[in-house]
């Protein structure tokens, strides 16, 4: 069995791109704060090996060309050229589709660095609110924050101690995502939709407790609806039951401890707050089509 591996670290990421330093012209790969300016070749990788993988990071990005098809915390996704996004730390994330013209730029940073970049006070995308976010948006703001980016890349890449002016200047591109987010917001505000508020709610809520909560009652509690009507909206926004989101999101973790962690099938069954490793394993088997040991083992 692997080494214990939940999520998508910079040695990770070191060598899906076939780097030992993590340092490039185009790519700064550290502990702290990662640039990297074409990600192909880690999407292209990740698509083959077909599995899930958690974030533990923030990480905020561009597409400059092409589009990949991915499924984020449970839902899926087409993110195309001229979008923006950021995923915070816990987000789970499959990539499942990339074009051949695929290009995508961004950065990774510590909650740690983020912190101390922005001094404590964060934007309203990393407020805990939502997990991620994708937005279209004009080339004026995609430029600038290509360049922004670019300019953190060579501050990093330098030989002088330039620190401060790194900190600056992921403030700088932090803020502006959070200002073109919060213009998206506005105009969603606009033209207010009750369903789908819910619905995200929902979402958010089923990504941050399924491992414990597997019951509609701890949601439509915790949103201070009856499990009816709750049931009802989820599934005219989404199409989909509540039931089956939550179905989704453990399986999905499910995914990840068995192929990225040491844990015995019976240890996942308790993680995952299953009565017992037979419940666990028929619950898989239904929703997968294999055993969680045949699924390992693939």
């Amino acid at each position: 069995m692997n080494k214990r591996l939940e999520s998508l670290t910079i040695e990770r990421m070191s060598e899906l791109l076939g780097t030992s330093d993590g340092l490039s012209d185009n790519i700064f790969l550290s502990k702290d704060i990662s640039v990297l300016t074409n990600v192909e070749a880690i999407a292209v990788r990740l698509v083959q090996t077909g599995q899930p993988f958690r974030l533990p990071d923030f990480r905020c990005g561009f597409v400059r060309s092409g589009s990949v098809r991915a499924r984020i915390n449970l839902l899926e996704h087409t993110v195309r050229q001229g979008c923006i996004g950021f995923l915070t730390p816990g987000t789970i994330i499959q990539p499942i589709e990339v074009s051949p013209d695929f290009h995508l730029c961004g950065m990774a940073i510590s909650p740690e660095m983020l912190h101390l970049a922005l001094r404590g006070s964060l934007p309203s995308i990393f407020n805990g609110s939502r997990m991620d976010g994708r937005v279209m948006v004009e080339a004026d703001d995609l430029n600038q924050i290509a360049q922004l980016l670019q300019l953190v890349r060579k501050n990093l890449n330098s030989q002088d101690d330039r620190r401060q002016v790194v900190l600056h200047l992921t403030a700088a591109y932090l803020h502006l995502f959070d200002r073109l987010f919060a213009a998206e917001s506005d105009a969603r505000q606009q033209s207010p939709s009750n369903g789908r508020r819910i619905f995200d709610r929902f979402i958010y809520l089923v990504n941050n407790h399924c491992k414990q909560e597997h019951q509609m009652k701890f949601y439509a509690d915790s949103l201070c609806l009856t499990e009816r009507y709750l049931g009802t909206v989820v599934r005219q926004v989404s199409g989909v039951t509540a039931k089956e989101w939550i179905d989704r999101a453990i399986v999905a973790s499910a995914k990840v401890l068995l192929k990225h962690d040491t844990l015995s099938t019976v240890q996942i069954a308790d993680e995952l707050n299953f009565p017992n490793v037979s419940f666990f394993c028929k619950f898989f088997k239904r929703l997968t089509g294999c055993t969680p040991l045949e699924y390992r083992r693939q």
